[in-house]
């Protein structure tokens, strides 16, 4: 009999997920929360290890034929002066491409549930494997979704039963009065929940709902997200006349900035900058442009000539506490849900492909749980050691701002090979799958 699996989560972790499992044989379903599926972020640089996992999930050469292909040019100051000079070796080459392109690529015809907000999920200690899904909920990237989370939250702490009640009816239903409330029975309560929750099952749930995974938050109750300190601005733009051929970093005080060229003959530039939790403003377009407006002249040219329709910004978090195992029984995370890491080695999405390519062969080759604890053993060492790296290294940038320490971290960019460097990516990046263990 066919296996079946539940996929919590349309992004690109979700959706080469659903690629891996169906390669080995597995009956899928991807659910997403959001009414459609979306491309959150800008661009994305695949390095080898994430472009072998893609080989292994069936699209890398469509990555390539639409991928910018591309050397890093080196690092910066913030005033354009090089510190390190870029890499020459054909292995250190990263293929840009926009998350939109990417996900259109894993997706191909795939059906995707959307408008499907998982609230809760159940291992298979006591049963099958399960999600519980809120039909009518806010969509998560909505204005609504905040109060939507109240709701909840107040439903929860045992608000009066009629309240409940009201609560729970459909949206644009007009509200029961005062009396109604309450002399709401509890079965009256319990019939509404039973028409807006849903129980689905399966014999695998993959979390694959990104940093505030509603998997991991039932099931790993205690794993918790912490600021970094810094938010992030990110732009795509069409290439300019000083726009970089590969891969361009430049470092400042408390502030990075970088960028590459990816598909569609755009380029795609981040700005990460240390700044206080939820400081979002107006305009932030306007809001980038003041945070590097003394920087180089082509990291001023780039932010200004960046349509307004194009930039988003958020604020940074990482899974800080590390988790023991990436399972349960009959349930298992990847991706952010699992390690969300800080951006500042690129790394997240690659390691993701890497995580769905390891699950989906290991699937094929054994029996579920045996396959799910030598998932972990294949995992959690590697992308802990990836997490714990960028969150030092975010210190190097956006947590450095006295101009002492400035000059003492451009020193050491400026006194470290470019090929020292380069060697040194090329060993931590390197990837084998399961399969060529054998």
């Amino acid at each position: 009999m066919t296996q079946t699996a539940i996929i919590v989560g349309a992004g690109l972790g979700g959706l080469a997920a659903a690629r891996a499992l169906e390669t080995a044989g597995w009956h899928v379903r991807v659910l997403e929360a959001a009414l459609e599926v979306r491309a959150m972020g800008a661009g994305i640089s695949i390095t080898s290890n994430g472009l072998e996992a893609l080989d292994e999930l069936g699209v890398g050469d469509a990555v390539r034929e639409r991928a910018v292909k591309a050397r890093p040019e080196g690092v910066f100051t913030d005033q354009g002066t090089r510190l390190q000079q870029g890499f020459a070796h054909e292995s250190s080459a990263v293929h840009a491409i926009h998350r939109g392109t990417l996900l259109e690529i894993l997706r191909g015809d795939r059906e995707v549930e959307t408008g499907m907000r998982v609230v809760g999920a159940a291992d298979a200690s006591s049963g099958r494997p399960s999600v519980t899904i809120e039909h009518g909920a806010a969509d998560p990237d909505s204005r609504d979704a905040r109060s939507e989370r109240q709701a909840r939250a107040d439903r929860s702490l045992g608000i009066k039963v009629g309240r409940r009640l009201q609560r729970a009816l459909e949206p644009g239903d007009e509200p029961i009065d005062r009396r109604a409330e309450r002399r709401a029975t509890k079965q009256q309560v319990r019939s509404a929940a039973e028409g807006r929750f849903e129980t689905l099952e399966a014999d695998l749930i993959i979390g694959a709902d990104g940093i505030d995974s509603a998997v991991r938050k039932a099931l790993w109750p205690k794993a918790a997200t912490d600021y970094s300190g810094a938010t992030c601005w990110y732009g795509v733009l069409q290439a300019e006349s000083d726009s970089p051929a590969g891969a361009r970093q430049y470092l400042g005080r408390g502030a990075e900035f970088g960028m590459v060229p990816i598909d569609g003959g755009r380029v795609y530039w981040w700005g990460m900058a240390h700044a206080r939790m939820g400081g979002h403003a107006p305009d932030e377009l306007e809001a980038a442009r003041e945070r590097f407006d003394a920087w180089a002249p082509e990291v001023r040219d780039h932010i200004a000539a960046t349509p307004q329709a194009s930039i988003t910004r958020r604020d940074l978090h990482w899974l800080a506490t590390p988790l023991k195992t990436f399972h349960r029984p009959g349930v298992v995370l990847l991706g952010d849900a699992a390690h969300a890491m800080l951006p500042t080695l690129g790394q997240g999405g690659n390691l993701t492909f890497e995580d769905a390519a390891t699950l989906g062969i290991l699937l094929a080759d054994h029996p579920l749980e045996q396959a799910l604890r030598a998932y972990d053993s294949e995992r959690i060492r590697r992308t802990d050691r990836f997490k714990q790296l960028s969150h030092r290294l975010a210190h190097t940038t956006t947590e450095t701002r006295s101009p002492v320490l400035v000059a003492a971290r451009n020193g050491v960019y400026n006194l470290m090979p470019a090929m020292l460097a380069e060697i040194a990516g090329d060993w931590m990046l390197h990837w084998r799958s399961p399969r060529a263990k054998r």
